[in-house]
């Protein structure tokens, strides 16, 4: 009998396209169970989750997130918030809005929001802020909104 190249380069293409579609649903769902028992202490129970699979808060390295962390020194003037989204869509609205929730008799209170959009395959996003001075000590969050709604919010201190 003899074989017919297309067709067997069909079959490969179709057991090559089956094997990656199973080996990435196995992989998501043991990463989303990871990252959200690695994550318990600074992800809060409010927003959606839909759009996210994993935050963190990162000390600064050079302009860049460095090691992750949620507790910070006054003197790491740049903190970082790093998200993991889910899918890489080109245009997606994200939005780190920075909090004071009780600090230096602050409790509440907005510092800032950042808005950036999504290039075409980027997933990982990360907002930074500044300050000018040390921080105060006391629990801040980073609350982050995709195409506007609430998704993640991350908690850190700085003591």
């Amino acid at each position: 009998m003899k074989h017919h190249p297309a067709w067997l380069a069909a079959g490969l293409l179709i057991f090559v396209v089956l094997a990656c579609s199973l080996g990435k649903k196995t992989a998501n769902n043991s990463n989303s169970n990871s990252n959200s028992n690695s994550n318990a202490s600074t992800e809060a129970d409010g927003g959606s989750g839909a759009a996210i699979k994993e935050i963190h808060m990162a000390k600064d390295d050079g302009g860049s997130p460095g090691a992750a962390t949620d507790s910070f020194a006054p003197g790491d003037r740049t903190i970082h918030c790093v998200t993991t989204l889910k899918e890489a869509k080109s245009g997606t609205q994200m939005k780190f809005a920075w909090w004071i929730v009780d600090a230096d008799g602050s409790q509440n209170q907005k510092i800032k929001e950042i808005d950036y959009k999504t290039r075409a395959l980027e997933n990982v996003v990360h907002g930074h802020l500044t300050l000018p001075q040390d921080w105060p000590a006391g629990k801040y969050k980073v609350e982050v909104y995709v195409n506007g709604d609430l998704d993640k919010t991350a908690f850190y201190s700085v003591r």
